[in-house]
């Protein structure tokens, strides 16, 4: 099956197999761009982690906000890897409104100051503008009319990965809790940099879980038509139901994938037109 999948699908189905699924929902004359649109977000989303300087990190951000700025002024632009061949394939219809990509590059330059928002406002407002935006490029990409709901649930997508990836900020040195947050639930910045979950951090997170639940159910009170995008949120509401089983400690052990239970879940909502 491998051989049959462009390089962006192996990429998408190697380090998101969640999206990777979704993306068999797509129509099938859209299925390569929507996962061209996934390595766009995943890539320019890491940048950051790949990087050992700051500024290093904006000029590898540049050269993506170049990329899509030459597709939208009719210019070839001069790329040798085929996983950015088919980023341009993708978009070369131009079905995206630029203005979109100009936001979403924007808000992904706060990635490079390494530090928290101040407040839960702020973050929300970001991930909106990441995680939010990307989900509507890839509903443009797939050739549907974006949607609020897609924003929503890119965002709820994008806060549910920051707590899954919260032992990886632990061992970086970082912490993405925002500073009003953490020091309301007092939050002990020690012991979460030693990867020892105390009440502090579960009452984080259960408050950031309970941020991702109001935006899918602002998403679903939409009526948008469901869609490959929308279905995200059957692997979001699965860890958030593994997250609570471990009351609510994101360096659990035993949170585990439930890979199996999510493909059965994803069928059955795509079957119902429910997301």
């Amino acid at each position: 099956m491998t051989e049959a999948l462009s390089l962006c699908a192996q990429e998408v189905r190697k380090n998101d197999h969640d999206q990777f699924l979704c993306g068999l929902f797509s129509p099938a004359d859209k299925q390569e761009a929507f996962f061209a649109m996934q390595v766009f977000h995943m890539e320019t989303a890491r940048i950051r982690d790949v990087v050992n300087e700051a500024h290093m990190g904006l000029i590898r951000l540049q050269w993506w906000r170049d990329l899509v700025g030459d597709i939208y002024a009719d210019k070839a632009p001069n790329v040798e890897h085929g996983m950015h061949k088919e980023i341009i394939q993708a978009l070369k219809d131009k079905g995206v409104e630029q203005d979109l990509f100009e936001r979403y590059f924007n808000a992904r330059t706060f990635d490079m100051e390494d530090q928290a928002h101040d407040d839960l406002p702020a973050l929300l407002r970001y991930l909106e503008a990441t995680g939010g935006v990307a989900a509507q490029i890839k509903e443009g990409a797939i050739g549907l009319e974006i949607s609020d709901a897609a924003k929503l649930i890119g965002a709820a997508s994008s806060l549910c990965q920051m707590i899954k990836t919260m032992a990886f900020q632990a061992r970086s040195g970082r912490c993405k809790i925002p500073r009003s947050l953490a020091q309301s639930h007092n939050l002990d910045l020690k012991s979460f940099f030693e990867l020892k979950c105390d009440e502090g951090l579960k009452a984080c997170t259960r408050e950031l879980v309970g941020e991702i639940k109001k935006m899918i159910a602002t998403a679903r009170e939409t009526k948008s038509s469901t869609n490959a995008v929308l279905l995200n949120t059957v692997a979001i509401e699965d860890y958030l139901a593994r997250l609570e089983k471990v009351d609510f400690d994101p360096f659990n052990p035993n949170l585990g994938s439930g890979r199996l239970v999510k493909q059965l879940k994803l069928g059955f909502k795509a079957w119902r037109n429910k997301y």
